[in-house]
């Protein structure tokens, strides 16, 4: 293992760049830490502009656009489009629990317009296999990507198996994964190099503009930096110097092998 993030003279591109336009959501999943209900805030859309102006600095394969859940953005349909208009050549990503796609035929229609893909979690703190249900033929029927993800500590394996079986059926992916940002009684990780989820993987920027490159690390004393930084494009891909407050406890802790950094000690909240 060695001291350097990345090799010298690489030519480095983000996987993922994701937005968090609101943290607004139509339900209170007890493991959520990206939503604050109905009591949550909207990204303006000057604001949203304003991002994808900051965005338009770095390269990067996929927009990503979440909260909370973004459909209940009073401006969801506009935010998608000027996010397609401005990015035509990246992929789109919309993440949601598909309870407002399937009640409101205009929503679901701007996100067959505007996006390629579509991340759906699903169990019994969403509480949303009918809406899944009947989202999931339109979405496929338009040849977008469907990927159903389940958190292992809130669903039953009947459900798992319907699941499954709706994917099996119209050609969705369903995917499993832990409540992986909050100790839930697991051992506590062996910490060494920084995580791979950390290296040219993922930006995370709040609606507040605050970012993070790990979607699992949302406390506010975990943020790096901000989108509206000066320094911003060359901070994106800045070696990282320290391990997230949810490492030590996060199920998808891998050592990337290309840095080594402190080890974390502080222990993480509990359920």
């Amino acid at each position: 293992m060695t001291s350097s993030s990345v090799p010298p003279n690489t030519p480095r591109t983000l996987k993922t760049a994701k937005i968090k336009i609101t943290t607004k959501c139509n339900r209170h999943c007890d493991f959520c830490i990206f939503a604050e209900g109905g009591q949550g805030e909207n990204m303006p859309p000057d604001t949203f502009k304003q991002v994808l102006d900051r965005l338009a600095l770095i390269p990067f394969q996929q927009l990503h656009i979440n909260g909370g859940e973004p459909t209940v953005h009073r401006d969801f349909g506009t935010l998608s489009g000027l996010a397609r208009e401005r990015f035509p050549n990246q992929v789109m990503v919309l993440g949601s629990n598909a309870i407002t796609l399937a009640r409101n035929e205009r929503l679901l229609d701007a996100t067959v317009t505007y996006y390629d893909q579509v991340l759906i979690g699903c169990d019994e703190e969403h509480d949303n296999y009918d809406e899944v249900r009947a989202v999931v033929p339109v979405l496929r029927r338009a040849g977008k990507t469907v990927v159903i993800n389940s958190v292992l500590e809130a669903i039953a394996p009947d459900r798992l198996e319907q699941l499954a079986a709706l994917c099996d059926e119209y050609g969705a992916i369903h995917v499993t994964n832990h409540v992986h940002h909050i100790d839930v009684g697991q051992p506590a990780n062996v910490l060494g190099g920084l995580c791979d989820r950390n290296v040219d993987r993922h930006l995370m920027i709040e609606v507040d503009g605050d970012c993070y490159r790990c979607f699992n690390a949302m406390a506010k004393n975990d943020s790096e930096f901000t989108v509206w930084d000066d320094d911003f494009a060359a901070k994106v891909f800045a070696p990282r110097r320290k391990h997230y407050d949810f490492c030590l406890k996060c199920h998808e802790y891998r050592d990337s092998g290309l840095q080594v950094v402190p080890a974390l000690t502080r222990h993480t909240a509990s359920v």
